[in-house]
């Protein structure tokens, strides 16, 4: 059950990041695969290592005649702790380093460079207080409850990893850049190179002409008789020589002007 709160929470936020601020590009855009499983590989490998690391932390924490180490950051109360409060000590880890991995993967810079729509925003608070709450209170199966300075000191630590995570991120675009592993340029200048098409008046007459074929000669002659009602409209129906013998094929019947 928890997994499965975990994944529907994490999902339904990812799910405004559509909403999210962004600066256009003045370039075309790829999708450069090789960047992106990179990136995204570093981000999963940080996030992993975070959850591994307190993993550990919350076992040694079953040992009732430990009097220091990490655990005991973690855990005030003769640094020890039931199994069920390590499940929910990572249970909180897990959903709020899920989330706050899209802040830094929603940026090619530093996280900070740029806002996050407030859609994003009330998602991240909502979803990260909600499971606070859950695993400061709430009996999930085998999950006991942690004490409020364990899940504050689980919010720092997530937060800390977080600033690795988005350092690394850093340092692995300018690898990339400097290493050249995704060469932009060469993309740019396929762009640049492709044939533009240019049309004749003779070419742009015969384009027309098909055009009427292939679409219909419907929905051409709605579009005129829309064109000649504006005509009318102006007076110039009343001046044009002819203006009493126009027709519009338009449906299946033959509209007179």
């Amino acid at each position: 059950l928890a997994v499965v709160l975990i994944t529907l929470v994490n999902d339904a936020c990812v799910l405004t990041i559509s909403r999210d601020n962004v600066t256009p590009a003045k370039d075309p855009q790829a999708w450069h695969l090789e960047e992106v499983f990179i990136v995204s590989a570093v981000l999963g490998f940080t996030a992993m290592t975070e959850s591994v690391l307190l993993l550990l932390i919350g076992f040694s924490a079953g040992n009732s005649d430990r009097t220091e180490g990490p655990a005991c950051i973690f855990f005030k109360d003769n640094c020890s702790a039931s199994f069920g409060q390590v499940q929910s000590l990572l249970f909180l880890n897990l959903c709020l380093s899920d989330f706050i991995t899209v802040f830094a993967a929603r940026t090619r810079s530093w996280f900070f460079t740029r806002r996050p729509a407030f859609a994003l925003i009330a998602a991240g608070v909502l979803a990260t207080l909600s499971m606070t709450f859950i695993a400061t209170e709430a009996h999930l199966g085998s999950m006991r409850p942690i004490t409020a300075y364990t899940a504050v000191i689980v919010w720092a630590y997530t937060l800390i990893w977080f600033l690795i995570q988005d350092c690394l991120k850093m340092a692995t675009y300018y690898l990339i850049d400097t290493l050249g592993i995704v060469d932009r340029s060469a993309y740019l200048n396929l762009v640049k190179q492709k044939p533009k098409g240019r049309m004749d008046a003779e070419n742009i007459r015969k384009f027309s002409q098909n055009l009427r074929a292939s679409v219909g000669k419907a929905s051409i002659d709605y579009t005129f008789q829309q064109a000649y009602r504006k005509f009318s409209q102006a007076g110039g129906a009343d001046h044009h020589p002819r203006a009493d013998r126009l027709s519009v094929s338009w449906a299946p019947r033959t509209v007179e002007f």
